[in-house]
């Protein structure tokens, strides 16, 4: 039987359909504005490809934070309130469905790929994520742990307002919907996440400024995770990673001067799955109990 991951952005929707190890189709569809269209949308886009009984079960990426299958916190996306589990679990007539943030999502995801039992992933698209594995198992404590997009790293009157209502946050300075509107609001232009990347390439300054900035804050923000956790492996997905090994590079110049002593030799790196953890959640967890969602560390209360 078949196995569907769904990954819902602020932009887009992706799934990917899984016979064992093969991955055998995959579909990008647009988030819909409107809350109610988000589930019909889904339901209606796997019944196009394959009837529900041949599917075996479902992971379900949230950008949010969830508490007992519902969504409580969704500062970039309408879907606050959302129940996926149970409805798309009547609407398809499936109970075998796990619904989680994005980032635990693709950490699991990451860490059952790249066979490892300790892992920070970092997803940084238009927010940013992050999901912490330890000792094989998903760190997770009433659905906020590894919100490391709430860690703040600036302080004062001048700090930006986050998404979710709070003044500093590593969210509004590392993003790409960040970068893009620190370029647009300077340069008074409109330019998109790849062409400021292509800008940075063809040495604009202002773009090299900005992605510049957005290195040294998510250095900040990882230093700040690392000192937590003491965990040395620190993994990059989401669509800033189009910025490339350039934009690691600088990462990690700046990373040493913020880290605890001792914790400088932490390997920064590209997801091994990049953009399509989201949707190999299910490959890896659909079908294994002994999967590290199963294993998380302090189930939700």
């Amino acid at each position: 039987m078949l196995k569907c991951g769904i990954d819902i952005g602020g932009t887009n929707i992706k799934f990917g359909f899984f016979d064992g190890e093969k991955k055998v189709n995959s579909v990008v569809i647009k988030t819909p504005k409107v809350k109610e269209k988000v589930i019909p949308s889904i339901v209606c886009e796997i019944k196009k490809k394959y009837k529900p009984s041949d599917i075996l079960g479902y992971t379900v990426a949230i950008p949010g934070v969830v508490l007992n299958d519902v969504v409580v916190f969704a500062p970039n996306t309408d879907i606050f309130g959302l129940n996926f589990k149970e409805e798309l679990g009547l609407l398809l007539e499936n109970d075998n469905i796990i619904v989680e943030n994005d980032a635990n999502l693709q950490a699991m995801a990451e860490a059952k790929a790249t066979d490892l039992d300790d892992l920070i992933l970092i997803s940084i698209g238009t927010g940013l994520g992050g999901g912490i594995i330890i000792d094989g198992k998903l760190l997770n404590k009433n659905g906020f742990a590894g919100e490391i997009g709430h860690i703040k790293v600036h302080f004062g009157a001048n700090s930006r307002m986050c998404g979710c209502g709070k003044l500093g946050c590593s969210e509004a300075y590392v993003s790409c919907k960040a970068i893009v509107k620190d370029y647009n609001d300077i340069n008074h232009t409109n330019v998109n996440s790849k062409e400021l990347f292509d800008l940075a390439r063809a040495k604009d300054k202002l773009a090299i400024k900005c992605i510049n900035d957005c290195a040294r804050y998510l250095a900040i923000t990882i230093a700040t995770v690392v000192a937590t956790t003491g965990i040395k492996e620190v993994h990059i997905t989401g669509g800033l990673s189009n910025a490339g090994e350039a934009f690691l590079r600088n990462v990690r110049y700046h990373y040493p001067k913020y880290c605890v002593r001792n914790m400088e030799d932490v390997k920064i790196k590209q997801a091994y799955l990049q953009y399509e953890a989201g949707t190999y959640a299910a490959k890896y967890l659909i079908g294994d109990e002994k999967n590290a969602w199963n294993k998380r560390i302090n189930e939700e209360v």
